[in-house]
C-alpha cells in the first residue's frame, strides 16, 4: 500500500513537473525557474524507478520463498 501511495503521489509530481517545464518556457524568457520543473522531474522519473526496482525485488523474493516452500517440495 506504502509503495502503490509513493508511486502515485511521484507520478502527480511528474505531471506537476512536465506542466511546469511547459509554462516556464512558454511565458518566462530565462531563469531557474525552467531549470526548478527540469529537476524536479528528474527526481520523480529517479523515484519512480527507484520504486520499480524495489517492487521487482520484492516479487523476485517472493517467487523464489513460493518456489523453495516445503509444501511444494513435499508435492
Amino acid at each position: 500500500m506504502k509503495t502503490n501511495l509513493m508511486q502515485l503521489l511521484r507520478l502527480v509530481l511528474m505531471v506537476l513537473a512536465v506542466a511546469g517545464v511547459i509554462y516556464a518556457i512558454e511565458f518566462m524568457e530565462r531563469g531557474i525557474a525552467v531549470w526548478f520543473w527540469v529537476a524536479l522531474l528528474g527526481i520523480g522519473f529517479v523515484g519512480l524507478l527507484y520504486t520499480f526496482r524495489l517492487t521487482q525485488r520484492r516479487v523476485a523474493r517472493e517467487n523464489r520463498e513460493r518456489a523453495m516452500s516445503p509444501e511444494r517440495l513435499l508435492s
